[in-house]
């Protein structure tokens, strides 16, 4: 047996769901996907609460175990009160994988796994803004489950320019704009080694139009969420929040550098990895003119663009094809 080491962020063990105390909820608008452990265990429970389980219990089209969403897209064990019957029932451990795990996310590197707190959840996005101390890993266990081997030349590389990106989000002679702009300098000119040549067009002019225009083809959980979002434009912008909030977008910044950069082991794209959350800090500018909750703004943006495929790859090719870094820094 392979025993690999996990790492979490300092604030990772800090997180308790707080259910029907929660402004939202995680157990609406996404199909409810069940491990088959989890599957198989609801279809042996006895009692009024095992044959709700079993009338509910289908199959996706890939043959996966799921529930089939009640009325208004929401699982069908989450009651009025907002609190989830299988635990209320059964217990927390009878819960699946998946709903144990959110909003806690992990990445296998080969030898280590990381894990971290998603921003798609109110009290996960309360404890990444509120957390004070420097972002620092620690050792939080282990597991046998090792990842896919990996290029670890390049994830060393890859490691070290993480942290580089690190201190210019902690450089407090620059402002946001200026660490916006090295970031991706740095980043460019380590993607144009990658390739061995130029990486991205210099030609294209990028305006929040183009921002807008990525999220119309996107799709939504929330049509009210959709709304605000394809109404922000620059019309009236004060790009002075970029510095007013400046922790919030240092934390968002270093939110998705520590989420997708390493994943560029298995791609080699480093550059888009790190527009995703430049991407994320334009919107997030706009969004805060608008929206005074904060807390409010991060989660409802994660939770219609981080927790979808679709979207995710919509993100990926245009930023990739659409959004040069030059472009992308004025939008700052």
């Amino acid at each position: 047996m392979i025993i690999i080491k996990i790492f979490v962020p300092t604030y990772f063990k800090e997180f308790r769901c707080i259910a029907d105390k929660c402004p939202d909820t995680c157990c609406a608008g996404w199909e409810v996907n069940l491990d088959p452990e989890s599957a198989e265990y609801y279809r042996t429970v006895d009692g009024v609460i095992g044959d709700k389980l079993r009338s509910f219990l289908t199959k996706d089209e890939d043959g996966d175990d799921m529930f089939t969403l009640s009325e208004c897209d929401r699982c069908p064990f989450l009651n009025k009160s907002n609190l989830c019957e299988l635990i209320l029932n059964l217990g927390e451990d009878k819960i699946s994988k998946t709903c144990t795990l959110f909003p806690r996310f992990y990445d296998d590197f080969g030898s280590f796994r990381e894990m971290g707190l998603g921003f798609g959840c109110p009290e996960a996005a309360r404890i990444l803004l509120e957390h004070n101390e420097p972002f620092s890993l620690v050792e939080y266990g282990e597991t046998d489950k090792k990842g896919e081997e990996v290029d670890y030349d390049f994830l060393e590389i890859l490691i070290k320019l993480r942290e580089r990106l690190f201190g210019i989000l902690d450089n407090d002679g620059l402002n946001f704009k200026e660490k916006i702009s090295e970031i991706l300098i740095v980043c460019r000119n380590v993607q144009c080694d990658i390739y061995g040549g130029e990486c991205e067009s210099t030609y294209i002019d990028v305006s929040f139009a183009g921002c807008i225009d990525v999220l119309t083809q996107m799709e939504f959980i929330d049509e009210k969420r959709r709304n605000i979002l394809l109404s922000l434009s620059d019309r009236d912008f004060d790009r002075n929040v970029f510095e007013k909030y400046r922790s919030d977008f240092e934390v968002l910044m270093k939110y998705y550098i520590f989420r997708y950069l390493l994943k560029a082991v298995y791609d080699d794209d480093v550059l888009t990895k790190v527009k995703y959350g430049v991407f994320a800090c334009a919107v997030m500018g706009r969004l805060y003119q608008i929206e005074p909750d904060r807390i409010k703004a991060q989660y409802g943006y994660s939770k219609e663009v981080e927790y979808s495929d679709v979207n995710l790859e919509i993100l990926d090719n245009e930023l990739y094809e659409s959004f040069p870094s030059a472009g992308l820094i004025e939008l700052f």
